[in-house]
């Protein structure tokens, strides 16, 4: 869906921002604009006037792209890791030395430090080389079809004896040995490609996430390539695998050869021809609004980035040191076969698998740091337990399969993130390009695992106890973890590559009284709560005429401000708010926070409790209110939610929500009625979240002070009733009604409700001018579950009964939509004035109950409806 911005004149003004040489507001858009914004970003251009401009980013396509990598580098994985199983016997077969069996792995190594090289300089002569995704994975893909096929058919003839091999025996070794070495080449270059294409494609917040995901399919390609090979191996009827036992050789390069064809297949289909860097700039400069990224001084670069290629090179050393180690460990003292040992270490692995799902399931509870933290210590205990004195608490090297199982996962994942954040730094500072950087890591990493057998076999060697080795080869490499986190403390943690873009938008109409402390004290919340985030205050102001967008940009604060307006007079605090989204959007804000500028309660722990909901799509509040406050709530909205949506939301139409990205492009996506940019947007903001499935969390907070509703009643409550039916069109009743996690407002002071008074007459006189504005349009329609003339002349008597039956007619009926919201907002006038009449001289909690009563008649006509038409 197209988000036309026809008529809609923007103007900006940033105080802590330069953004023109004279400092004065611009004008960026005027009369017709020529360009229109993609909300789902599902096309791969934008159409400016009749040019078309070049192909832009793509959020569907990056992610078609980065799944296309992973896949890759997972199969890559695998063909690596699975020819080791069988290497050995390969050796044995062809009468060469045991170290054969280490040239064919090292040999696959080095083609992909060539392949690597390679790219990297074909990168550096085209910078733009990686964005024909497509043409290079498929190259690469049928270079390993190939050497897979040709080591199947090499293997095929030294099993056979010879018969047809071309040459001497030593012309078969060599070609073997060649074979291997040119099958690692497509690893490399995709392996650098990955680096590259991935961190141009991605926002920069989503790095650490990404990058850590690579290296997790990596990772379980090390682990399946043996289990998947092995299973080959010793399968029954396998077609290059006849019961001649050296004959299942075959097998392990057949198989992978499977594999490559059906990777081929799927790159063909589902790989994008081409794509493009991501720029926070590509979402249609609806606002104008770009934020400088944040540069760190040449030393601190230069700090951050080598110690993040050190800490590549730790990974790389400690992960081969133990794959080596244990291997040797277990074959020496315990007496294990070379296959047990090779299924068994390469499945240590798959313990990524829980690992990420519990990364997961609690990645938004802590900060990338503090997960790269945790893994550390995981690695340096999992380490702990290869010292001898722990391995003969259970006999037979279980121990140190364990061992390997918790530090292999924890150090591979944990140094995902650091390449991460190191491949987000590097695209925002100078010092090495990412091309560069991900080129030194690759290296380091390759460098470090060559060095760590032969020094993992010499400390293994070391002293007459065997037992000594063993505990010399676990000092060292509880060093290499020690020093792997001591490492991250020192030149990483401290450095913040970008920190997370949090948006605070705050939509005013003549807020001259209350802007300036409302924007200070949101200023000081924000400073408390979210020090990891970079925070931008948005005032997105309806043309108020008392001055209320030059008070906030006068208004002194730590965070930096952001002013928008909305093309015409009074256009609705909806209008507002989609300015505050697409800006958000526009800066790559990871989350939002939308506050009305009214509050008179506001203090900064408002601002501690939406930073405890980020990890949620949409946070609703939930409020304590006055008994005779929340009308259109109570009556129409708490209770149509609960009944369509099955989820207890006291506060619908709050007013203060928090929000992710991802919820704003949802908002974004939709269509704008002209209800929606007014009063309509809390509602529509919820209901779209509930539609769409999205996770929500109620806040807690204290009693909101405000500027009166009453006065905006008449026009307030048909907008968010239309809006409401509306959104609710096509929806079907939940029989259950859940609660929603909530987050409990943190304070010791007691919360007090301050007493109003609320005259009904007020309720009844706004029914009796709704009715005669739209008397022949609400009597044409009428509902038979009420007699409309009778309530009208005895205005305090619709009470809760009725008015549930005429609730459930509007969300079920077939009536004209206008019709039903004029006859419903009329009769909602009369019902909340029966209803302040009722609770004038109860308690709040006593009033609460019988708004819950109401909710849950709704619910029981509702479920008595359905059982009747089922």
């Amino acid at each position: 869906l197209h988000w036309p911005f026809t008529h809609l004149n923007l103007y900006y003004r940033v105080t802590t921002m330069q953004w023109s040489s004279d400092g004065q507001s611009q004008k960026l858009l005027t009369g017709t604009p020529s360009t229109e914004y993609n909300a789902c970003q599902t096309s791969d251009s934008l159409e400016t006037g009749s040019t078309k401009s070049e192909p832009l980013w793509s959020a569907g396509t990056a992610e078609r792209a980065r799944q296309c990598l992973f896949l890759v580098q997972f199969m890559q994985q695998m063909a690596f890791a699975g020819i080791i199983v069988d290497s050995y016997q390969v050796g044995r077969l062809l009468d060469v030395s045991p170290a054969f069996s280490g040239l064919l792995v090292g040999l696959f190594m080095t083609g992909g430090a060539v392949g690597t090289s390679a790219m990297t300089l074909a990168l550096h002569v085209r910078p733009e080389a990686w964005k024909e995704l497509r043409g290079i994975l498929l190259t690469c893909q049928s270079m390993d079809l190939t050497g897979a096929l040709l080591y199947t058919t090499l293997i095929h003839w030294a099993v056979h004896g010879g018969s047809g091999a071309p040459g001497a025996p030593g012309m078969g070794i060599w070609s073997i040995a060649l074979v291997r070495f040119l099958w690692g080449l497509g690893s490399g270059v995709t392996g650098q490609l990955a680096g590259v294409a991935i961190t141009k494609i991605t926002p920069p917040g989503e790095l650490p996430e990404q990058m850590q995901c690579l290296q997790f399919w990596q990772t379980l390609g090390l682990g399946m390539g043996p289990l998947i090979v092995g299973l080959a191996i010793f399968a029954d009827g396998l077609p290059l695998a006849p019961s001649v036992q050296p004959a299942k050789l075959c097998a392990a390069p057949a198989t992978l050869a499977i594999l490559q064809i059906l990777v081929l297949l799927t790159l063909f289909q589902h790989c994008p021809a081409s794509i493009q860097a991501w720029q926070s700039s590509q979402i249609g400069q609806v606002s104008g609004v770009t934020l400088k990224p944040e540069k760190q001084p040449a030393g601190v670069q230069v700090l951050f980035l080598c110690s993040c290629f050190l800490l590549c090179a730790l990974r790389g050393y400690a992960v081969a040191g133990a794959e080596v180690g244990t291997a040797l460990l277990l074959e020496t003292p315990y007496g294990w076969n070379r296959h047990s040992i090779g299924f068994l270490v390469s499945g240590t692995f798959l313990a990524s698998i829980p690992l990420r799902w519990t990364y997961l399931r609690l990645r938004d509870r802590f900060s990338v740091a503090t997960w790269i933290r945790i893994l550390s210590l995981v690695a340096i205990g999992g380490t702990t337990l290869v010292f001898s004195r722990v391995t003969h608490a259970i006999p037979g090297g279980v121990i140190l399969v364990l061992a390997d199982a918790v530090m292999f996962p924890a150090l591979y994942l944990g140094e995902g993130l650091t390449r991460g954040l190191m491949m987000q730094f590097a695209k925002e500072n100078v010092i090495f390009s990412v091309n560069l950087s991900s080129f030194l890591a690759i290296l380091l990493n390759n460098v470090a695992r060559t060095i760590a057998p032969w020094l993992s076999r010499l400390n293994l060697s070391a002293g007459d106890d065997p037992f000594e080795g063993q505990n010399l080869f676990a000092a060292c490499q509880l060093t290499c973890c020690i020093f792997f986190l001591g490492v991250f403390e020192v030149g990483v943690r401290h450095v913040t590559p970008a920190r997370p873009v949090l948006v605070i938008g705050l939509p005013s109409l003549n807020e001259a009284d209350n802007i300036e402390a409302l924007t200070k004290v949101v200023d000081e919340g924000c400073q408390r709560y979210f020090p990891q985030h970079r925070c931008l205050l948005v005032n997105a102001d309806c043309q108020s005429s008392d001055g209320t967008a030059a008070i906030f940009a006068q208004t002194q604060t730590r965070c930096e401000k952001v002013s928008l307006r909305t093309s015409l007079p009074a256009e609705g605090k909806g209008a507002a708010l989609k300015l505050v989204f697409s800006c958000m959007l526009e800066v790559n804000a990871v989350h939002g926070i939308c506050l009305d500028t009214d509050l008179k309660t506001m203090t900064p722990e408002w601002i501690r409790a939406f930073s405890l909901a980020l990890q949620y799509d949409f946070a609703v509040p939930r409020y304590l209110r006055h008994r005779c406050d929340g009308f259109i709530t109570n009556m129409v909205v708490y209770p149509s939610v609960c009944a369509v949506f099955g989820y207890d939301i006291r506060q619908a139409i709050g007013g203060d929500f928090g929000f992710s990205r991802r919820a704003a492009e949802a908002f974004l996506a939709q269509p704008w009625p002209a209800k929606v940019e007014k009063y309509g947007i809390d509602i529509f903001m919820t209901t779209t979240v509930l539609k769409r499935g999205y996770s929500m969390v109620e806040v807690e907070l204290p009693p909101k002070i405000h500027s009166p509703s009453l006065p905006k009643l008449k026009d307030m409550l048909p907008e968010v009733v239309g809006i409401l039916l509306t959104q609710l069109d096509c929806e079907s009743f939940h029989m259950d009604l859940r609660q929603l996690p909530r987050i409990p407002w943190q304070s010791d002071k007691p919360m007090t409700i301050p007493e109003v008074k609320v005259d009904p007459a007020i309720f009844v006189n706004l029914a009796e001018l709704c009715f005669k504005e739209h008397e022949q349009c609400i009597l044409a329609h009428a509902p038979a579950v009420l007699d409309l003339p009778a309530a009208f002349a005895s205005p305090l008597t619709l009470d809760a009964a009725a008015w549930v039956q005429l609730l459930h007619w509007a969300l079920t009926t077939d009536t004209e939509r206008e019709a039903v919201v004029r006859i419903l907002s009329c009769c909602c006038f009369l019902r909340s004035a029966r209803h302040c009449a009722d609770v004038q001289e109860r308690t709040n909690e006593e009033a609460e109950r019988l708004v819950l009563t109401q909710r849950d008649a709704l619910r029981h006509l509702a479920m008595k409806s359905w059982s009747c038409a089922g």
